[in-house]
């Protein structure tokens, strides 16, 4: 990493992508209400599909909500500040790759950076926590050296 990104922006782009994963959940639960409570026509019209559609509804539902607790986690993270050592808002370079520690993500973005959202729930966030530059950890049998911590 040549500089060093702001971690508010950072943090901005992993709200972001929670946002999008939330509205993807209720476009989900929208349409499977739909097709859930919608006519249940079967071939034999005495098979009733609605109960599996139910669980499944049941089941969305609840992501919906984690997904929604982990944003609210998300956006209560503190960046202002300069971190030193591994910790929940902390930016993590590392000779592999760059983490965001605040909850997981998919790979996000900023000025052309990558960088991967750590839950401080994920076993690699137990891995790192409280480490400082130029410690090592290993996870999934690939060796991360930390080159700063900010």
């Amino acid at each position: 990493m040549k500089s060093k990104i702001a971690k508010t922006d950072i943090k901005q782009a992993c709200v972001q992508k929670q946002q999008e994963l939330i509205d993807s959940f209720k476009q989900q639960e929208v349409e499977m209400y739909n097709d859930t409570f919608s006519q249940n026509a079967s071939a034999s019209q005495s098979e009733d599909r609605k109960a599996g559609k139910v669980d499944l509804l049941n089941a969305l539902g609840k992501e919906l909500v984690f997904a929604q607790e982990e944003l609210v986690y998300l956006n209560s993270i503190d960046v202002t500040g300069e971190c030193t050592h591994v910790e929940p808002g902390s930016v993590v370079v590392t000779d592999q790759l760059t983490f965001f520690i605040g909850v997981s993500s998919e790979k996000v973005e900023v000025d052309g950076e990558i960088f991967f959202g750590i839950s401080t729930k994920a076993p690699i966030y137990a891995s790192m926590k409280g480490l400082k530059e130029g410690s090592s950890f290993q996870f999934n049998e690939t060796k991360y050296v930390i080159e700063d911590v900010y």
